[in-house]
C-alpha cells in the first residue's frame, strides 16, 4: 500500500507539472516578435520585391504606398468625404495570405459612406486617389491600420495589403 501511494504522488507531482509547464506556456506573449523592426523590415523587402518585378510605387501626400492597376483606369472625380462608395476588396498579409475580402460577404462588394463609417486609416486615406472603375494595392503600415494591439486575426505591428477596386462613387 506503501508503495502504491508514492507511485501516485510521484504521478500527482508530474502532472502538476504538466499543467504549470502548460500554464506558462499560455502566459508567454505570442506575439512577441511582432516588432516594429520587424515591420519596417517586412515593408522594406516587400517594396524591394515589388519595384524587382516591375512595378511602379506611387505615395499619398502622408506616404502611405500604393500600385496603381494599370488595367484598370478609372474616370471622373475621386473618392471624398461623403461619398457613397461601393468598392471590392481584398486584404492580405505581405506574404499573400488573405485575411478578408469582399467576396466572402454578400453580393461581393462593400458599401460605405467615406470618412463617416468607421475604417482603418491607411484605406481612408488611400481610396482618395482612387476614381470610379480605378484599382490599387495599397501597403498600409500597422499605424495605419490596427497598430500596437493588432485586430482580431490581424497581429499587432502587421503591415498590411488592400487591393481595392472602386465600383462606383455617388
Amino acid at each position: 500500500m506503501k508503495k502504491l501511494t508514492n507511485i501516485l504522488k510521484i504521478g500527482v507531482i508530474i502532472l502538476f507539472a504538466g499543467i504549470m509547464a502548460s500554464c506558462n506556456k499560455e502566459a508567454e506573449d505570442p506575439y512577441a516578435a511582432y516588432t516594429p523592426e520587424r515591420e519596417a523590415g517586412l515593408i522594406k523587402d516587400w517594396l524591394a520585391a515589388m519595384v524587382t518585378k516591375g512595378n511602379d510605387i506611387d505615395t499619398t501626400v502622408t506616404g502611405l504606398f500604393y500600385i496603381a492597376d494599370k488595367t484598370k483606369v478609372g474616370t471622373g472625380p475621386t473618392v471624398v468625404v461623403g461619398n457613397t462608395v461601393t468598392v471590392k476588396y481584398t486584404g492580405m498579409y505581405l506574404d499573400g495570405q488573405v485575411f478578408d475580402a469582399s467576396a466572402y460577404h454578400g453580393d461581393g462588394t462593400y458599401t460605405y459612406i467615406h470618412k463617416t463609417d468607421a475604417l482603418i486609416q491607411g484605406w481612408e486615406e488611400g481610396i482618395e486617389v482612387l476614381n470610379k472603375g480605378a484599382s490599387a494595392a495599397f501597403l498600409i503600415p500597422s499605424a495605419k491600420a490596427y497598430g500596437t494591439s493588432g485586430q482580431g486575426p490581424i497581429p499587432p505591428n502587421t503591415p498590411l495589403i488592400f487591393v481595392i477596386e472602386v465600383i462606383d462613387i455617388k
